[in-house]
């Protein structure tokens, strides 16, 4: 992987040691969310991958019955976080992504080796709860994103 350069007065190139210069090495990673609920059953889904191109196949599946919340629906600017992939998050902030709902009420299923996407699974009262996690998510400071990147290396190693 390339690392950021910049130049110096004479022309030298040098690392770019700031912190958007390291974060950059990370742009291949990026982690997608999306919301489905099923008004049938009152269930809702907080699903993240790291290829939006996996959603048609995700969706195939068990979840045919479930609607698709537009990012306007639930009130956020954007539905993706940039330099962190699912497999960081998940890492480091568990499998609740931080968030603090009992393991009585929800079912993870991680299916991020095999078919590329991570599900959380909920009763629709917990919707609000989703919408606050993906936005606390996506406003990490660069710094918090760095960090999360640099533990979930580090135990990699």
């Amino acid at each position: 992987m390339k690392s950021p350069q910049k130049e110096k007065k004479d022309n030298i190139k040098t690392e770019d040691d700031t912190l958007y210069g390291l974060l950059s090495m990370y742009k291949i990673y990026n982690t997608y969310f999306r919301i489905l609920i099923n008004p049938d059953n009152d269930h809702i889904a907080l699903q993240i991958t790291d290829n939006p191109g996996k959603w048609p196949i995700i969706g195939e599946g068990q979840y045919k019955g479930y609607k698709l919340l537009k990012r306007s629906e639930v009130g956020l600017i954007k539905l993706s976080v940039k330099y962190l992939s699912p497999e960081h998050l998940i890492s480091q902030l568990g499998p609740l992504l931080g968030a603090k709902l009992s393991d009585d009420d929800i079912t993870i299923l991680n299916y991020l080796d095999s078919e590329g996407y991570y599900s959380i699974e909920a009763n629709s009262s917990f919707l609000q709860e989703f919408i606050n996690l993906i936005n606390k998510i996506i406003e990490f400071t660069p710094k918090k994103k760095y960090e999360i990147i640099e533990k979930s290396l580090s135990e990699d190693l």
